[in-house]
């Protein structure tokens, strides 16, 4: 064929493909702001399942688009976003990415019909539902009750004091509870300590308070910032008190702003960083190739949740909704794990144990 019949047919079938309207699919997040990394995390593994999706050729011939909004983890930015992404028929949205910006745009999507997959809430009292929120986590209840069943039979702690942030208490204080109720079943002892989240916190002065009640160990219930904070503070103190910490502050920003005051920490989540799973072995690398640093959790979990939807886009039958085909077209295929959803759209991951040593995470368990 002559070199210019060649190009036409090129540019025939990229105009046939570019004149298929895409399928949009919305991401909300906190992308601003000192705490920003698990926003980021989940918008980036969302765009790379997307651009994978594009690759081979989108979702029966048509292109897949990520439109992106920012919820600053401020309520009124969280509305907006979503409306937002409401008015642009999104197919999905992605998100949000804590419990507290669930609480605000849970009902809005409920009322729109638009399917929520969040890849990070994980607070209690979003699960057993039937509505349009799928969540990808387990609820805090398996992760918190492990964390307590481990630091009494294998740390030996019995006084703990639990730092917990009140700007995000739809998770903290769910998985506070949790942990709580199986550790002082135990026989242990929980003393709390609430504070709100932002740039220019005392924690010098709550690091004091918490040491002064002499504990075995400190449970930092916090986002990957305020853990390295607290920790620096721990350890300026006290060189050998335990710290532990759930899944929200195990993001690569917390060895990156903790330094050798986070080694030796407890992390307890739903991520295998030892994982030697192909599919997470490839996203691994694509990930370290473009962002030069190592995917965590909400990474992972926004890949997984963009995948899901994805692939109940390609599966479903005519006529069926988006949660239909999420609650029947599944398992679908996480980086790791296959993912499927119960008839309330909750799913079930395993919990690991995970500690800092070095300046990288080691999978205990």
């Amino acid at each position: 064929m002559p070199r210019s019949g060649a190009f036409l047919l090129l540019f025939g079938l990229l105009s046939a493909c570019s004149s298929q309207e895409p399928l949009r699919i919305g991401f909300v997040g906190g992308l601003s702001g000192y705490a920003a990394d698990l926003g980021e995390a989940g918008r980036n593994g969302a765009q790379i399942a997307i651009e994978e999706a594009n690759r081979a050729g989108g979702i029966k011939g048509r292109p897949v688009e990520l439109i992106v909004r920012d919820d600053a983890q401020q309520p009124e930015m969280a509305i907006a976003a979503v409306n937002e992404l409401v008015a642009q028929d999104v197919e999905a949205i992605i998100g949000p990415m804590t419990s507290a910006m669930a609480e605000v745009v849970l009902p809005l999507a409920e009322r729109a019909g638009v399917v929520l997959v969040s890849p990070t809430v994980t607070a209690r009292n979003f699960f057993g539902l039937d509505d349009h929120f799928f969540l990808i986590m387990s609820s805090t209840a398996e992760e918190a009750t492990r964390s307590a069943e481990y630091h009494f039979t294998q740390s030996g702690v019995r006084r703990v004091v639990a730092i917990y942030d009140n700007r995000n208490r739809a998770y903290t204080e769910s998985w506070l509870r949790d942990f709580m109720v199986e550790f002082q079943e135990r026989g242990g002892e929980v003393m709390p300590i609430a504070f709100g989240s932002a740039p220019a916190i005392d924690s010098g002065a709550i690091v004091r308070e918490a040491l002064g009640k002499r504990p075995d160990a400190i449970l930092l219930i916090t986002n990957a910032f305020d853990a390295a904070r607290f920790a620096q503070k721990v350890r300026d103190s006290n060189s050998a008190v335990l710290m532990f910490a759930p899944q929200w502050a195990s993001t690569e920003r917390l060895i990156e702003f903790g330094g050798k005051a986070v080694d030796g920490m407890v992390l307890h989540n739903h991520f295998d960083h030892g994982s030697q799973a192909p599919g997470f072995l490839r996203l691994r690398q694509i990930y370290i190739e473009r962002f030069q640093r190592e995917p965590d959790f909400a990474v992972v979990a926004a890949y997984d949740a963009t995948k899901a939807v994805l692939e109940a886009l390609a599966r479903r039958q005519a006529k069926q909704s988006l949660a239909e085909a999420l609650l029947t077209r599944g398992p679908f295929t996480g980086a790791g794990d296959v993912l499927s959803f119960d008839r309330n759209g909750d799913s079930r991951r395993h919990s690991h144990i995970t500690v800092v040593r070095d300046g990288q995470f080691v999978t205990l368990r």
